[in-house]
């Protein structure tokens, strides 16, 4: 995001990927749905939101829209 990629990028899907795999190994299965659920979640509810842009303003869309890219890659 702070490169100015797209969230369609290669590398910006790729780190989606790790997100889901980093979920997937510590705390439960995350599939493809659910990443794309987690994406929505972090825009719609306002902490989510409030604490991913205080990380970077326009995190949490850039998420949501990264992992929604992700999922469609995979066919998904």
């Amino acid at each position: 995001m702070n490169n100015g990629l797209p969230a369609d990028a290669p590398e910006a899907m790729d780190l989606a990927q790790e997100h889901r795999a980093h979920i997937t190994k510590w705390f439960y299965d995350c599939s493809y749905e659910i990443h794309r659920g987690l994406g929505r979640m972090y825009v719609e509810d306002p902490r989510f939101k409030a604490h991913y842009d205080a990380i970077a303003p326009g995190l949490a869309g850039y998420s949501r829209d990264v992992f929604a890219a992700n999922a469609a890659r995979a066919g998904k």
